[in-house]
């Protein structure tokens, strides 16, 4: 794995920082946002190799999220579920229509 450069670990140190004084809320949005962001990136890189003629698949790894949901976050997908989940998966938008909505800035 490559080094970060002092830039980076300028801005994880900043990050931190400002981490810290963030409200729970604030904290679950841009964990959000990062995590779109990410798959935004991994889909974008997968399209140019394929229009340069490069097929590459690159894994989606959910390191940090438990493999096995609770029983507490299953009722609680179960009652979104019934109130503001769409019922069809492929109903593109839903994910992340409230992620938008905020003066939160991800640079």
């Amino acid at each position: 794995m490559t080094d970060l450069t002092i830039e980076q670990r300028f801005a994880l140190t900043r990050a931190r920082y400002e981490i810290q004084k963030m409200s729970r809320q604030n904290l679950e949005k841009t964990a959000l946002k990062l995590l779109k962001s990410r798959m935004e990136q991994k889909n974008g890189v997968q399209q140019a190799l394929k229009a340069n003629g490069i097929i590459f698949k690159i894994e989606d790894h959910q390191h940090g999220f438990p493999e096995i949901m609770s029983e507490d976050t299953f009722v609680t997908l179960l009652e979104m579920q019934e109130d503001s989940m769409p019922s069809d998966i492929m109903d593109i938008g839903w994910e992340d229509d409230d992620l938008e909505d905020d003066s939160l800035a991800i640079e």
